[in-house]
């Protein structure tokens, strides 16, 4: 099996785990985000992608302490080792898809209202959807435009539902 087909069936893997997540515990949910950002980290490591990879295994890293605590300060830390973590590995100016997209998700993870959450996620989302066309990854762009149309699709949905609260 080449790399490229080994890395399709491991971010395959990865899309499964993301949309099973959600439907667990709060614990088993990052649980489930940990192992499936460590898969996409192997994913664009054989990919030959060190930016994505590193970011993807801080992601994993997230998820993890993200169980334990949402202190504010972690979010600053996270962001911080983002950046580092790109300059640590930095090819060319294509690595700014990945930390930006990075930098967005992980400022949405610590957002408190849901409609700050999902529109940064949105955000992050349409970063890595960029990356994973770049990266010649298809599996990688499907998940990740599934997971950015269904943040979209909670996204309006949550401001119907609290337009006809308000009325």
């Amino acid at each position: 099996m080449t790399p490229f087909l080994l890395s399709q069936l491991i971010a395959g893997v990865s899309f499964v785990l993301d949309v099973s997540a959600f439907h667990f515990s709060r614990k088993k949910t990052l649980l489930l985000l940990a192992l499936s950002t460590f898969l996409l980290s192997i994913h664009f490591s054989l990919l030959s992608q060190p930016a994505s990879a590193a970011l993807m295994l801080l992601a994993a890293c997230r998820y993890v302490t993200a169980i334990f605590s949402t202190r504010q300060a972690l979010c600053w830390m996270f962001l911080a080792l983002s950046i580092l973590c790109c300059l640590w590995v930095w090819q060319g100016p294509k690595d700014l898809f990945p930390l930006i997209g990075s930098l967005f998700v992980t400022y949405a993870a610590f957002q408190k209202h849901p409609s700050r959450m999902r529109i940064f996620t949105v955000l992050g989302s349409g970063f890595w959807v960029v990356n994973n066309i770049l990266s010649a990854s298809p599996v990688a762009t499907l998940m990740e435009l599934a997971f950015l149309s269904s943040t979209l699709l909670s996204y309006f949905r949550n401001k119907r539902a609290l337009a006809k609260e308000s009325l």
